[in-house]
């Protein structure tokens, strides 16, 4: 071994140029080498570039939006009103509100003067009726004629000074009416009919059309029970002579 060695180093030492020549070619295989591993790395890079950006989806680009153009887009301008008009709706608006408020003002003024007049009549109906009580015991008592007489036109004085105000006696002389009557008790009458005013005894009176206080009366029940049956009882005696008459004739 020792002498292969250095017949070696006697070899390289005997022609350099040879041995620079090999080592020229060594550097060559190595810069080769290295330049095909650098192409297979790159090679490599691209085709994981490539899988990547298959496996990523895709990104819509942006949308590039034009600019906003504010003179074109404003709306028109509202047309100024005219005064004139302004001024003659505010007028109407105000007659028609005045209007209103003068009908409400006058409905609210006949309810207040109906109240006070139902008010005030309706304490004087009292009197009213204290005058006609003394009028007729009065009567009853044999009274001078002349007080009656002086205490009738006061009486009277006093009903046509209310009815000017629209007080008026209630009917109490025909059929009995309970929007207008109050019965205080049912009486037999062989000569009134049923349902049928029999007596008052506290007269009724009307505001207008307003009923201020219902008339007190006796209502008649119509004739007693046993006379009802005795007239039921003789158109059926008088049905069956009529009868026996027209058999006797038959048979003679």
């Amino acid at each position: 071994m020792s002498q292969k060695h250095a017949s070696a180093n006697d070899a390289h030492e005997k022609d350099p140029e040879k041995t620079k020549d090999k080592a020229k070619e060594v550097d060559r295989q190595d810069s080769k080498h290295s330049d095909q591993e650098t192409g297979r790395e790159k090679t490599v890079g691209r085709e994981s570039d490539r899988n990547q950006a298959k496996q990523q989806p895709e990104v819509a680009e942006p949308e590039v939006l034009e600019p906003f153009d504010s003179q074109e887009e404003e709306a028109a301008p509202e047309p100024t009103p005219d005064p004139a008009e302004e001024l003659k709706g505010q007028l109407l608006r105000l007659r028609a509100d005045f209007e209103n408020f003068r009908k409400r003002t006058r409905r609210e003024k006949e309810e207040w003067t109906i109240r006070s007049l139902e008010h005030v009549c309706g304490d004087l109906l009292t009197v009213l009726d204290h005058f006609e009580l003394g009028l007729k015991n009065a009567e009853d008592l044999n009274v001078a004629p002349e007080v009656i007489k002086g205490f009738a036109l006061v009486n009277d004085q006093l009903k046509s000074v209310l009815g000017k105000y629209g007080l008026s006696p209630v009917n109490a002389e025909e059929a009995f009416d309970p929007n207008l009557h109050e019965a205080i008790s049912y009486v037999a009458s062989p000569e009134v009919p049923a349902d049928h005013i029999l007596a008052m005894t506290r007269r009724g009176y009307k505001l207008g059309e307003r009923l201020l206080r219902p008339a007190q009366v006796v209502v008649s029940q119509g004739p007693p029970e046993a006379e009802a049956s005795e007239a039921s009882a003789e158109p059926e005696t008088q049905a069956v002579s009529e009868d026996a008459d027209e058999g006797k004739t038959e048979e003679s």
